[in-house]
């Protein structure tokens, strides 16, 4: 399962790669280092794909982002460096591009495409840099993950 969630990989390497917003509005404020696109935002990396209703990128002061935060009706596709496509959604989603940390909130979901791989939560939190995963709910609903036990014992034939 961590295998799964270790190597998702949405906007890891922006420096070498172009990133395409579209939005109703894109403004930045270079002093605060913050640039927000809101309205039907619709942002791509190769074949990586995030929608939401606002997204706030933070930068450094060499203009490096440094966190992406997308607010509001938020679905992503992505593909990992394996090949494997996930899509899920969320109220909120945040990515820590230095720590490599996917924060989903709020009605978090995720999908690999074509297995039964599935995580549902409160909060999900995926780091790749580690391999951490962690689902978090609230009190009303359980946590649910699906994990494909045949993906697992693939994977442990492989480092034989």
């Amino acid at each position: 399962m961590v295998s799964f969630l270790a190597s998702c990989a949405f906007v890891a390497q922006l420096n070498a790669e172009e990133l395409h917003i579209e939005a109703q509005k894109v403004s930045s404020d270079e002093r605060k280092g913050i640039t927000t696109a809101e309205g039907s935002v619709h942002m791509v990396k190769e074949k990586d794909v995030l929608n939401a209703d606002k997204v706030n990128i933070y930068m450094d002061k060499n203009r490096k982002p440094l966190k992406f935060e997308a607010i509001g009706k938020v679905d992503f596709i992505l593909f990992t460096e394996d090949g494997r496509e996930l899509r899920g959604k969320s109220n909120t989603l945040i990515y820590l591009i230095l720590e490599n940390e996917y924060q989903l909130i709020g009605n978090a979901q995720v999908q690999e495409v074509g297995k039964p791989n599935f995580l549902k939560g409160e909060r999900i939190i995926l780091n790749n840099e580690n391999g951490y995963a962690n689902v978090e709910s609230d009190k009303r609903a359980p946590v649910r993950v699906i994990i494909d036990l045949n993906d697992m014992q693939e994977d442990k034939d492989n480092k034989k």
